[in-house]
């Protein structure tokens, strides 16, 4: 058993009081596979959603530790549909779904989504046709395409597709609704962050999967450390680590054992958000970076990566999710001024996701050409697909912007600058037919 000092038990109350450490998501995962009808899975939400409130409530009352949101987890809804379903079955689904999430009180219910890793089947193409509705009717779905794999190369065509339901997306919503829309690679079962987050093959029937947070606790590390080489920088940030990731695998017991399920994987990615004092730009400031996108960025980020997973495997029995770090330009109040000072464009970005986890996150762009959005994702997720990294896009296309804009995205979501992108036509490549076939670390890999 560990034991903590009364020093570091200080400390942890300091990191929840007053540098905004904090569960990001709470997340129980649900097969419900097993249902034979869709009212049969409403019911069986409704009841889950409860006692995961409950579950929740009572943690956070007992033990004062904060948990931002409450999620539900179902597996890909593809795999839900029968023969006679259509696309608009899909969004009477997803009406339903978000009418008991909001009565029950959950924040998202998450698995409105579909694997197409080489070519879209059938019930793929009904979850697609049916996203860019059900993203504007409704509030607490989220949902998510996989397009490829390192094991299975990379669905261009799916790509090329997609680049249309998120323009239409964004013309239903004003830009908003694609905050809920991931096109993934490489992505894992047990992810308790939105919009991936679905019940994955081979889990138990209910699991709980947690977020943890706390930007604000690794910068403040920094800043009292003073240290003087990189080795200290590492050392520092790897403790801290260790301390946020044990409330997460905490929080992960504490509510699993409310709900009498299994506690599932802890996700050790910082996850930053709008508020003062919450942003991973600043940690990457506080190392000695005058403004993050300065050169030395990609280091200082891959040093913070590295030690958050060796500081955070230790905390935890069982890691998962994407586990590194997000850098989602809406969602971080430090990168939104580096944006306003022009110190960040799409392809530093996509740069520094060599080394992250998310991929483009949260970026706001003007309208652009099909083939143009296309050609993005496909150069973020073809990074995923080389270094066998889950990787998403959240692209936040913003109708009659320019780049410069700032645009209000409400909540957690939080204010965001308009990126400049490059819409150069003709744009040929990526309508070529296809699909990518897998790298040569396929072979390696057996």
């Amino acid at each position: 058993m560990i034991r903590f000092s009364s020093e570091e038990i200080a400390e942890v109350i300091e990191m929840l009081h007053y540098l905004h450490l904090d569960i990001r998501a709470v997340t129980l995962s649900l097969n419900v596979l097993h249902l034979r009808e869709w009212e049969e899975v409403i019911e069986y939400i409704e009841k889950w959603g409860l006692k995961l409130r409950e579950a929740v409530t009572d943690v956070v009352n007992k033990h004062g530790v904060p948990i931002v949101t409450s999620r539900i987890a179902l597996p890909p809804v593809q795999f839900l549909l029968k023969k006679d379903h259509r696309s608009e079955d899909l969004v009477k689904l997803a009406l339903e779904l978000d009418k008991v999430a909001r009565k029950v009180g959950i924040d998202a219910i998450g698995g409105f989504g579909a694997f197409v890793n080489v070519s879209i089947d059938d019930n793929g193409r009904k979850v697609i046709d049916a996203i860019s509705e059900v993203l504007s009717r409704t509030q607490t779905i989220f949902s998510f395409i996989n397009v490829g794999s390192t094991i299975d190369g990379l669905n261009l065509d799916a790509i090329y597709e997609l680049a249309d339901v998120i323009l239409d997306t964004a013309s239903k919503t004003k830009g908003h609704g694609n905050a809920r829309f991931l096109v993934s690679v490489n992505l894992p079962g047990d992810v308790p962050f939105m919009p991936g987050a679905h019940h994955g093959f081979g889990r138990p029937m209910a699991e709980v999967n947690v977020a943890v947070s706390g930007p604000g606790v690794v910068e403040a590390a920094i800043r009292r450390s003073k240290v003087n080489s990189f080795r200290e920088l590492h050392e520092t940030i790897k403790k801290v680590a260790f301390k946020i990731s044990r409330l997460g695998e905490f929080t992960a017991r504490e509510v699993a054992k409310r709900l009498s399920v299994e506690p599932g994987s802890v996700d050790l990615s910082l996850a930053p958000t709008p508020k003062v004092g919450d942003s991973v730009a600043r940690i990457v400031e506080a190392m000695g970076i005058p403004v993050f996108g300065s050169p030395g960025t990609l280091t200082a980020l891959a040093i913070m990566v590295d030690a958050l997973k060796k500081g955070g495997s230790m905390a935890v029995s069982r890691f998962g999710g994407f586990s590194g770090l997000f850098i989602p330009l809406s969602e971080d109040a430090g990168m939104m001024e580096a944006a306003q000072k022009g110190m960040i464009d799409i392809y530093k970005l996509i740069a520094y996701t060599a080394v992250c986890s998310s991929g483009l996150d949260m970026v706001p762009i003007p309208f652009v050409s099909r083939e143009t959005l296309a050609s993005i994702i496909a150069d973020q997720l073809t990074i995923g697909v080389i270094h066998q990294k889950p990787l998403g896009v959240r692209l936040l296309p913003v109708p009659n912007s320019k780049p410069g804009d700032v645009v209000d995205l409400g909540g957690l979501l939080g204010k965001g600058v308009v990126i400049n992108v490059e819409d150069l036509s003709p744009n040929t490549f990526v309508k070529l037919k296809g699909h990518l076939p897998p790298p040569i670390l396929r072979l390696q890999m057996g």
